[in-house]
């Protein structure tokens, strides 16, 4: 009995190690998250857009088949700012979750790094989108305005 309590000791020892390096090292990845996020808002695009990082099937006590939840990377607007957004839901119910990307779950934010160029891709492709859209509404509020000055004039 006396060595199952030295192992279990020797154990939480190491446990005690392992979590103080794992907290360190998180905190310095959400540090560069950060950084990345400032990065990003500098641009001032106000562009919202998403990326999937994974699809998983998951066993629910209430059902009878498996359910898939999806895990995405976002940039997106949240009570008035901008930044790095994870979000998880499940595709069968309205069970939607979502935090800035620094405060979600850490196997998130691990796997949202290798998703971050796949998010700025979709971001430049909708950013091109979007400036195409406002070319063309320009165009058309500059027709407008041309029409009712015409009228204006004639009225007088």
């Amino acid at each position: 009995m006396a060595s199952n309590s030295s192992n279990v000791s020797a154990l939480l020892k190491q446990l005690s190690s392992a979590s103080q390096t794992l907290t360190e090292v998180s905190s310095k990845l959400t540090e560069q998250i950060k950084e990345i996020e400032t990065a990003l808002g500098s641009y001032n695009l106000g562009i919202v857009a998403w990326v999937e990082l994974r699809r998983t099937s998951e066993e629910v006590d209430d059902q009878t088949a498996p359910v898939t939840r999806v895990d995405r990377l976002g940039y997106s607007k949240k009570h008035g700012k901008w930044g790095l957004f994870a979000s998880s839901h499940i595709d069968e119910f309205d069970n939607f979750e979502w935090w800035l990307l620094r405060d979600a779950p850490r196997e998130l934010r691990i796997l949202a790094v290798d998703a971050i160029p796949k998010l700025l891709e979709e971001m430049v492709q909708r950013a091109k989108k979007l400036t195409s859209e406002v070319i063309s509404k320009t165009d058309q509020a500059k027709s407008l305005a041309q029409s009712l000055r015409t009228k204006q004039k004639k009225g007088e």
